[in-house]
């Protein structure tokens, strides 16, 4: 396995490890739904940021794959499994990424 595939295997098992106690104190998500009734504070600010950063992901989805439903597929799994759904894509996809975005050799 190669060194961003660990690191990114060790990141989401490190955010599971700590989501579990937050996912059985809070079932329900009614922090959650508090903290969007409260616009003026950092955990909104926070919170707006993660959705902002779902559809940038959803949008990298649509330009590597070329599909809109992948892309919506990916977005809805983003929001429910957070940036741990960006961690499985990448680990997925590595090699394409590797392949779309290097840069050309020179000869």
């Amino acid at each position: 396995m190669s060194t961003p595939k660990i690191i990114i295997v060790i990141a989401l098992i490190v955010h599971v490890l700590l989501s579990i106690p937050v996912i059985i104190a809070d079932p329900t998500l009614s922090t959650f739904m508090s903290i969007l009734s409260q616009r003026e504070t950092w955990a909104f600010q926070v919170t707006s940021d993660l959705l902002f950063g779902f559809v940038l992901f959803g949008v990298l989805v649509y330009l590597l794959e070329s599909s809109l439903k992948t892309a919506v597929l990916w977005f809805v799994v983003a929001n429910l499994l957070g940036n741990p759904a960006f961690a499985i894509y990448l680990l997925l996809n590595i090699d394409k990424l590797r392949t779309t975005f290097a840069p050309p050799l020179a000869d």
